[in-house]
Order: C-alpha cells, then structure tokens, then sequence
C-alpha cells in the first residue's frame, strides 16, 4: 500500500479530492476544509456535529425564580405556537427544536452563513428571527440564548417525536394574540 503523499510516514488509505491521491486518516482530519472538501464521504460539516445540548441554559428553578426569564420563555414559546398555528398546525417538536438549532447556529455558534436542507425552515427561522428582534428588542444576547436552550431542553423533555410540546404550549402559552400583544404579521 502507498504511503500518506502529505506526512509521508503513515499508509495512505483515503483517497483524497483535494490531493487526488491517498492519503492516512490522521493527515484527512488535519487538513480537512469545506472549499476542498465538500462532497468527500470522509468531510462533514461541522453544524452537523454541534452538541446542541452544551449550550449554556437556565435550570428549571432559576427560570422558575426569575418572572424576566418566565416572560422571556412565554414570548418564545409564543412566536412557537403562531408558527405552529400559521402552518396550520403541521409543524412538529422537531422542526421547533431545528429553529431554535438554527438561532443556536447564529447567536451562540456565531455562525455568519446558515445553510438549510429544507427551505420552509428558512422561511420559518426568517420569521422567528424577525418576531423575536422585535418582541425582545432589549435582551441581553447571553440572557436569550441560555432561555432559548431551557426551551430547548424542555422540548427534548415532553417530545415524543410528534406534537406533545406544541400541544402542551398551544395549551398553556399559545400564540401572541390578544390584549396588550401585538398581532403577527409577515
């Protein structure tokens, strides 16, 4: 077997896009770039191995201690429940849980690029983010990442891969209609 033609020292047993050669394991994971690599089995992006569940949250007794962190969670699950009500209520948990990955992506990962497979999502994440500039103009950055990720938690907690959460907040939260909120609009 050929030798790695970047370190030279190892077997090379990946064939490489970039070098189009072979090359070992250890060299591929060093040098790997989504200009060269995008499209290779061995290359993933990495939003794809974020572990949403290290984001920074609130625990359940400091959101209960805190009436700001409360209000902030209910206008959240709030602009949940109008998305949910706009798409006439086909939305599921898990496309509440990617658009709060996808604010993950921008706020707390610092993504500047955000790449979507499905373009309602998109639309969807425009909306919140949109929604959630002007409901929350004032919060603190870190204050609304660390609620978003207790929303977040408490989604992965009641979900059973369909509608509970949504259920459950349409419930005891629901959308932001009524006296003093203001009506959505897109």
């Amino acid at each position: 077997m050929a030798k790695c033609t970047i370190c030279n020292s190892r077997k090379g047993k990946r064939k490489c896009m970039a070098e189009d050669s072979l090359i070992c394991s250890l060299c591929c994971g060093q040098s790997r770039n989504p200009e060269k690599c995008t499209g290779c089995v061995h290359y993933k992006n990495v939003s794809q191995n974020r572990n949403y569940r290290k984001v920074p949250f609130y625990g359940i007794e400091q959101m209960s201690d805190s009436i700001t962190l409360q209000s902030i969670s209910n206008t959240i699950e709030s602009i949940l429940c109008r998305l949910d009500i706009d798409a006439e209520n086909k939305f599921t948990d898990k496309t509440a849980l990617q658009l709060l990955e996808a604010a993950f992506d921008t706020l707390h990962f610092k993504n500047s690029e955000m790449s979507f497979t499905d373009p309602a999502t998109k639309i969807l994440f425009e909306k919140m983010s949109q929604i959630m500039e002007q409901d929350l103009p004032d919060t603190p950055e870190e204050q609304l990442i660390k609620v978003m990720a207790a929303v977040y938690r408490s989604i992965q907690r009641r979900t059973n891969g369909g509608r509970e959460y949504l259920t459950f907040a349409q419930q005891y939260v629901g959308p932001r209609v009524g006296p003093g909120a203001r009506v959505l609009q897109y």
